[in-house]
């Protein structure tokens, strides 16, 4: 079997064992009318009612999964996700919204959800799932800041090059639902079971952290859109919002936890990294996880990676990176972070070594593109030139997405309705193995 072929059935088979529904099954429990989790159990028989909510891209299979374990005891559910839903699930509303801006949905989906919170009682429990997408799926902009402006504020964060992290601190000081803030609509006690998106599994960045508290500022938002050089190009009405909150004229997002409301990670980037490893070391391959995570520009990223893939002297051997890099977009081509990260590592191998390289988002959607990512080796580069293909235009028009249609490497898994960041595979070869076009 070729090295394309074999880590493009690894990832394959990575995105089966991390379904959220797989990872709901195989970490919580119900028993008794007991809840339980990560060795936590949570005695349900003082609650009248228990609520099931949520919202993300793993939401609809993690509330099936949810459903399944406790079935009529969860009174009714209420979740919000990116797709259309096929699944059918007993006595739930389900509210499409949008990714990755907000729309009118994500409005209708944060009253909603904020309206189950609050009628919730003392008496009541819920059980919250949150994934990645969240933060655009379920927004409501402070009163004085239109949807529009809201969007327009997105957009320019997403292409310009921001970090997760620092555009959710945004996000957080322009919103009614985020930062802790719907944690401070109800009453009742909840758990709260996370799929994360974000390195270090951070929970005040995580879906931007409705039900959880926040560390940063208005200040912190606005330094982060200063160093991108983004700040003057946002809306006035934003510009003026954030100004008024550093000098205290709005309420800050609350800082410190709800005491009543527990959160729980049960699927991350590092659980997506050590069943990569574990699919290497079964197909005989010795795997490496990297301690540095993928972050940063993309273009400069991929130096590093071919940097070490020309000074490693070793054996045979894959080494799997994760988390997100970044692309600041300036040009109207189809594609997404992967697809661009593979395209530059393409550019870049020039036959010194023997690179196979699999770039590609858990999710199954990179970027604006139906992909997941793209695969490359030492040999692609050769054949995209024979067939007049030239990746340094598709790079540079930043469409990576079109010239991996053309070459046939790419990585295509549709929506996995799951987000745990992404994964670079990379695999060494001392000996140069024989080429093809796709894997």
């Amino acid at each position: 079997m070729s090295n394309k072929k074999l880590l493009h059935r690894t990832f394959n088979a990575l995105i089966e064992e991390i379904r959220p529904d797989n990872l709901i099954a195989q970490q919580c429990r119900y028993e008794n009318d007991v809840f339980s989790v990560h060795g936590r159990d949570y005695p349900l028989q003082t609650y009248k009612n228990i609520h099931l909510l949520g919202s993300g891209k793993a939401v609809v299979p993690m509330a099936k999964a949810l459903q399944s374990i406790m079935g009529d005891r969860i009174a009714q559910t209420l979740i919000v996700g990116a797709y259309e839903n096929d699944i059918e699930l007993d006595n739930t509303r389900y509210i499409k919204s949008t990714h990755p801006l907000p729309s009118q949905q994500s409005i209708d989906a944060a009253k909603a959800l904020r309206k189950q919170l609050e009628i919730l009682q003392e008496d009541d429990f819920f059980i919250y799932l949150l994934s990645g997408g969240n933060s655009a799926m379920v927004e409501l902009p402070e009163a004085s800041i239109s949807l529009e402006d809201f969007q327009k504020t997105t957009a320019l964060m997403l292409k310009g090059g921001m970090p997760i992290e620092e555009i959710n601190s945004v996000r957080k000081h322009l919103s009614q639902v985020k930062g802790g803030k719907l944690a401070e609509c109800t009453q009742a006690k909840g758990l709260v079971l996370v799929l994360s998106d974000v390195l270090d599994d951070d929970l005040h960045a995580i879906g931007s952290a409705p039900l959880y508290f926040d560390t940063t500022t208005f200040n912190d938002a606005i330094v982060s859109l200063e160093k991108h050089a983004l700040f003057d190009h946002l809306p006035e009405g934003v510009q003026t919002f954030l100004k008024e909150g550093a000098e205290a004229k709005h309420p800050e997002t609350p800082k410190s936890e709800n005491t009543n409301i527990h959160h729980i990670i049960l699927g991350s980037n590092t659980i997506v990294l050590n069943k990569a490893k574990a699919l290497m070391d079964k197909a005989g391959i010795p795997a490496t996880l990297s301690k540095k995570p993928l972050e940063g520009d993309a273009t400069e990223l991929a130096r590093e990676l071919v940097t070490f893939a020309r000074n490693y002297q070793g054996e045979r051997h894959c080494f799997i990176f994760g988390g997100e890099a970044t692309v600041t977009v300036r040009g109207e081509g189809s594609g997404g972070r992967n697809q661009h990260l593979a395209l530059s590592v393409l550019l870049l191998l020039d036959g010194e070594c023997d690179v196979t390289f699999l770039s590609a988002a858990t999710d199954g959607v990179d970027g604006n593109s139906d992909a997941a990512g793209a695969l490359v080796d030492m040999h692609s580069r050769v054949y995209a030139l024979a067939h007049e293909i030239d990746p340094q235009h598709y790079l540079e028009t930043y469409d990576s997405n079109t010239f991996f249609s053309k070459t046939g490497e790419l990585l295509i898994t549709g929506p996995t309705h799951n987000n745990l960041l992404d994964i670079v595979m990379m695999l060494i070869e001392p000996t140069p193995q024989k080429g093809e076009n796709n894997g």
